[in-house]
Formats: C-alpha cells, sequence, structure tokens
C-alpha cells in the first residue's frame, strides 16, 4: 500500500519518487542494494572469508573517517582475535566493556546507509583485521584496526542458525530432564561440532524446579497412589524421563482428592501446575485431548483444564455455575519436542501462564472466575485422539 502511494497516477515515475523510493529501501544502517557484487556474496562465503564474525548493535556512525561504534552483542568467529585487539594501548576496543569500533572501506562504504539516525536493531558484522599502515589518519599507530570484509546482514534466526552451521555448530538439542523434581536442579542441553575445532561452548545449563518441596505434589512420581485407566499396561515408560509416561489413546490417569493431599486438607484456591509433554501427531494432524483436569467430585460440570485446541494452541478452561470461560494459549506444541508449561492460579480470578521458561500472558477476570473445586480429583490425558504423546 505504501509503495502504490508513492506511484503517480498518470505517466512515468519522476526523481522525486525515484529517490523516496530509495530512500525507503535503505531505512537501516545496512542497504545491500548499494553493495558491490563482491560484498554481496551469500552468507557461507561471508563467514569463510571473515576471520571475525559477530552480532552488534550500532551505537554511532560516523560518516567523515567511515567508523561504526558497536555494542558486541554475541561472536560467532574469531573472538580470541578481536579480544587481542583490546590488548594494545590506545586501542579503540574494549571486550570487557563490549565496545566495538568498525572501519569501513571505501570499496564498500556504499553498503552502509550513513544517513540513517542508530537504531536498537542487531546486525551481523563480516570484519577483518587490518595492517595498521593501510589508513594512519584512522588507525592507531600502536595497534591495528577492525575492518569490515563485506557487507552487514540485519540479525533475524534463520540467519543466527545458518552462521553458527556455517562456522561448524549444529543447533541446540532439546533441554534433558531436571535433575530434581523439587528444591532446585539443572538441566543441560548440547550442541554438537562438525568441524575438527569450534569456537565456543557445546554445552548450557540452567536452573529448573526451583519451588519447596515441602508443598510439592508429584502424582506421577514412582510411589505416588493413582489409579489407571484401563489398565496400567497402557501407559509406557519413556527412555531417560524416569518420571514420565506414554500416553495413548482412550486412556488416563485418576488420583482422587482425597489421595492428593494429607487427611482434612482440600484443594488450594491458589496453586501452580507445571507439566511437561512431547506431542507426537499421527501423520501429521493435530488430535484433541485434555492435558490435565481437576474436576469437583459433587458439583457435575464443574471443573478446571487444560486442553489441546489445534494446531500450535492450548487453552485452559473454567465451567462452573453453567458457564464456561476460556484463555487461549499460543504454544507451539506440535514440534515433537519437549515442552514445559506453568500455570498460576491467584485470588480465584488471576491466570499467569509460563511456557519453556518464559512468560507467555497474564489474564485477569472478573471476581470467582477460577474458583476451583476444594473436592477436585486430578485427571491426566482425558479423551485424547493423538497415536502418542508423552506426559511427566
Amino acid at each position: 500500500m505504501a509503495f502504490l502511494a508513492l506511484c503517480p497516477t498518470k505517466g512515468g515515475v519522476t526523481n522525486r519518487h525515484l529517490l523516496v523510493v530509495v530512500l525507503f529501501l535503505c531505512q537501516t544502517i545496512v542497504c545491500d542494494s548499494r553493495c558491490p557484487k563482491f560484498a554481496e556474496k551469500p552468507l557461507e562465503t561471508r563467514v569463510e572469508d571473515a576471520s571475525i564474525v559477530f552480532r552488534a548493535v550500532v551505537i554511532q556512525a560516523h560518516f567523515q573517517t567511515k567508523t561504526l561504534d558497536l555494542a558486541l552483542v554475541s561472536i560467532y568467529k574469531g573472538g580470541m582475535e578481536l579480544a587481542s585487539v583490546s590488548q594494545y594501548s590506545g586501542s579503540p576496543y574494549n571486550t570487557t566493556d563490549r565496545q566495538v569500533n568498525l572501519k569501513v572501506s571505501p570499496q564498500i562504504e556504499g553498503c552502509f546507509n550513513w544517513s540513517m539516525a542508530p537504531s536498537q536493531s542487531e546486525f551481523i558484522v563480516f570484519a577483518r583485521i587490518s595492517d595498521p599502515a593501510e589508513d594512519l589518519e584512522t588507525t592507531p599507530a600502536d595497534g591495528p584496526w577492525l575492518e569490515a570484509t563485506s557487507a552487514a546482514v540485519p540479525w533475524s534466526l534463520g540467519v543466527d542458525i545458518a552462521i553458527w552451521n556455517a562456522v561448524g555448530w549444529a543447533g541446540w538439542g532439546e533441554w534433558g530432564v531436571c535433575s530434581k523434581t523439587c528444591g532446585g536442579g539443572k538441566q543441560i542441553r548440547r550442541r554438537y561440532c562438525s568441524k575438527a575445532l569450534c569456537e565456543g561452548f557445546g554445552e548450557q545449563g540452567r536452573s529448573c524446579n526451583s519451588f519447596d518441596c515441602a508443598d510439592s505434589i508429584n502424582p506421577l512420581a514412582p510411589d505416588a497412589r493413582r489409579n489407571f485407566h484401563p489398565t496400567q499396561a497402557r501407559w509406557g515408560s519413556v527412555p531417560d524421563r524416569p518420571h514420565a509416561f506414554s500416553l495413548r489413546p482412550n486412556s488416563y490417569i485418576w488420583i482422587a482428592s482425597s489421595e492428593l493431599f494429607a487427611t482434612g486438607r482440600t484443594f488450594p484456591s491458589e496453586f501452580t501446575l507445571f507439566i511437561s509433554l512431547r506431542l507426537r501427531p499421527e501423520s501429521g494432524g493435530y488430535g484433541q485431548g485434555t492435558l490435565f483436569s481437576l474436576r469437583s467430585r459433587r458439583r457435575s460440570g464443574s471443573f478446571l483444564s487444560l486442553e489441546l485446541a489445534g494446531r500450535g494452541a492450548a487453552r485452559l478452561v473454567h465451567a462452573g455455575a453453567g458457564l464456561s470461560r476460556s484463555i487461549y494459549l499460543a504454544v507451539p506444541l506440535y514440534d515433537f519436542r519437549w515442552h514445559h508449561i506453568a500455570i498460576s492460579v491467584h485470588d480465584d480470578n488471576t491466570v499467569r501462564v509460563y511456557v519453556d521458561c518464559r512468560w507467555l500472558r497474564t489474564d485477569v477476570l472478573e471476581k470467582d472466575a477460577l474458583d476451583t473445586p476444594t473436592d477436585a480429583d486430578l485427571i491426566i490425558g482425558y479423551l485424547f485422539s493423538l497415536s502418542s504423546s508423552f506426559i511427566k
């Protein structure tokens, strides 16, 4: 729509309109359309030609000296070489404070739009360390300079993955099982190098299940009391997941409220539910079913459930007093990977949802909208239509 508005209704395109279009195409610090062909190489070639590749944010552009002040975000290649530049006295680099200055040669200065004010956009920079004698006006006499070898590329997740692959790293695998079910554990994930040597690290760790064990209940623990429908044989074990079960269609686990809590205790009005699951759709289909449900024993039609809602989504459903309310959750569950969902209910009307350790949304409903039945039984995996699911 914006492009059509720039075109005259009659006659050819004037210089004025052409100028507007060119400016529209270069509203970033990077403008490949003005680059010479040698600077517009494929990503893999740019990575191969550069001795240093990093991700950065432009702080300030200096047109007269053709340099860019950058804030370093991460390094893909040449980390030790980049760090060595900061060892020279008088160098404009400080990798401790993550500040970098980039020189752009006259041959590729057209690859960068110097008229635009810097933004918080992130870019991938391809560079090398130049000889100090190449430019005595801008290069400190006692140290080398970081020089761009090709046009920079705006950062995106796809570009990020492509560059990691180009330097030899495969994508990160799934997070492993948490070392503890409560009280603070650790999860690890790994990636693998396809070359003789890759810069960086192949293992990451994070904390998990940091909540206190005193008031936590794990209904899928080996010693927990539960009822299998139709039989326990319909629920298989999952390799490397000691508290996980393989769920088949028309199977579910039912746990009475009297078996969840000590004698005299009822289901609390404020609580958090944690669930880890991996869905395996049959033939690419998207099934339906209830991941878990809290259902009243005495009030028919009173429940709080987390259900599948088709492709890439789930919904939290509360029913009671003849009314039903749903909170839609955009969760990408159908990718054959483990996902971790936490749903926290407060004050009978506030719901906070976290997916894969990230906050997703908060909903504040009318008072008592989520009045959880105090006599609620817990049902896990009800009316599933998927061929195989894993839940823990």
